[in-house]
């Protein structure tokens, strides 16, 4: 099964369980106040629906057009031939028919829901695996940059005192502190440096095409794995190899490894490696692009160097922890949302449709990977559906909170003729978006 098809199907199933749990938070508000829900979706169904079936009051179904699902609630918008009676007198069991709190609820019921997953989602997995840290004192050779790191004005072997002039505990804190922060404090060869983050350097960080870390901690060069049918297999070099020197130049970091391979590249090399305590010499002849075929070990393969803080939790202490991880990547969504309107930062490069968030998931199914992007993507979701545009329940919200301020209902063909208009924007948002993904392919 090839990656795209398993990454579209992880997409999938976790939008499917977030429309239905959005969905089921407005139906069974809804339920709870008598207020009948005349169809229940997954999808949308215009023209035809790939399924469906009544019971009771409600219309349950899976539409074709997989862009979300819907709830249709009695009385929320008038159809045409309610508005043609002469007495259209709202019914006990419509929406319009309740007071300002109850439709305040029932609207919020979605939201409410998908923040509720959210907490869920990381309660279970804080439960089930716990969190695994890298105390920041612990990296102990300092860092490892990639050319990100190097345009905001890091080095290799630079140690991270502290970030926004706080210490951060946890190295794995510290790229999404840099990335919300506005100064880096390091110590550089014994040199304390201050080094700002203004948004020309923030650009950097934003202008990339994967969200990937730009700083590692800085390891020994030790092979994790050998390539099949590479020149390392041809030569005779063997998973856990640790490369001690090339030539008369010793090799003490990834970094300068990868350096001086590049170094050398298209040249006959002598490479000295540590096997189980023996000493190994290799002549090696590296091609024009100083490729061997070997991945080396990365900071968590390195147990044995770096000591890791294994943090476990009963049932009922993950729930704050889960909660405040939900807290976390919304506070990191409402930072990246201010960044896109600073157009020097670049931000708006991160913007993306359904094909975006399809390359956020694993190759191969990761059931942690999923529910985690999963548990993200819900909360994402609970913000966005807070904005006050009509046709999105911060819409609907926002008509009834003036109704309750200025104790006047709004005409409702007002409100669903700004919802019509709404949708229509919402629309049109959405197709530019998928058109700004496609366009980045080929000029991003």
């Amino acid at each position: 099964m090839s990656s795209i098809l398993i990454r579209s199907i992880q997409l999938l199933l976790s939008i499917s369980i977030l429309v239905v749990v959005h969905e089921l938070g407005h139906f069974i508000i809804a339920q709870v106040f008598k207020v009948r829900v005349e169809r229940f979706f997954l999808f949308f169904d215009p023209w035809f629906s790939l399924f469906k079936k009544k019971i009771g009051h409600t219309i349950y179904g899976i539409g074709w057009l997989p862009l979300g699902g819907y709830v249709k609630i009695s009385g929320m918008i008038m159809d045409e031939k309610d508005n043609n009676q002469s007495e259209n007198q709202p019914k006990d069991w419509e929406f319009r028919s309740k007071s300002a709190i109850k439709r305040l609820l029932i609207i919020s019921g979605g939201i409410l829901f998908n923040i509720l997953l959210s907490v869920l989602i990381f309660t279970f997995l804080l439960f089930k695996y716990g969190e695994t840290y890298l105390p920041t004192k612990n990296v102990k050779y300092g860092i490892e940059v990639d050319s990100l790191g190097e345009k905001i004005g890091l080095k290799n072997g630079d140690k991270i005192l502290f970030v926004n002039e706080k210490y951060v505990p946890y190295f794995n804190d510290i790229p999404k502190a840099i990335i919300l922060g506005n100064s880096i404090t390091i110590d550089r060869m014994g040199n304390i440096i201050k080094l700002s983050l203004n948004n020309n350097k923030k650009k950097f960080l934003f202008d990339r095409k994967e969200l990937n870390f730009f700083i590692q901690p800085r390891v020994p060069p030790i092979i994790n794995y050998v390539v099949k049918n590479s020149k390392a297999e041809k030569y005779g070099l063997k998973n856990n190899d640790e490369i001690l020197a090339i030539n008369s130049e010793f090799v003490l970091f990834s970094d300068q490894l990868k350096d001086l391979l590049s170094k050398h590249k298209n040249e006959n090399i002598l490479m000295y490696i540590n096997r189980n305590g023996k000493l190994i010499q290799k002549e090696i002849f590296l091609d024009p692009k100083g490729f061997l075929g070997i991945f080396l070990k990365k900071f968590m393969d390195l147990d044995q160097i770096f000591l890791f803080e294994k943090k476990s939790y009963s049932f009922f202490e993950s729930i704050p922890h889960g909660i405040e991880k939900a807290w976390d990547v919304l506070k990191n969504q409402i930072f990246f949302l201010k960044n896109v309107f600073h157009i020097e930062t670049k931000a708006y490069k991160q913007i993306g449709s359904f094909f975006s968030i399809a390359k956020e998931f694993p190759s191969k199914w990761n059931w942690d990977i999923f529910w985690t992007l999963t548990a993200t993507l819900s909360i994402w979701l609970a913000f966005l559906n807070l904005f006050p545009i009509p046709s999105l329940d911060g819409g609907y919200l926002l008509f009834i909170m003036i109704e309750m301020i200025t104790r006047k209902k709004i005409n409702e063909e007002i409100v669903e003729r700004c919802t019509v208009y709404g949708f229509f924007i919402m629309s049109l948002m959405m197709m530019l978006i998928i058109i700004w993904d496609i366009l980045k392919v080929f000029f991003y």
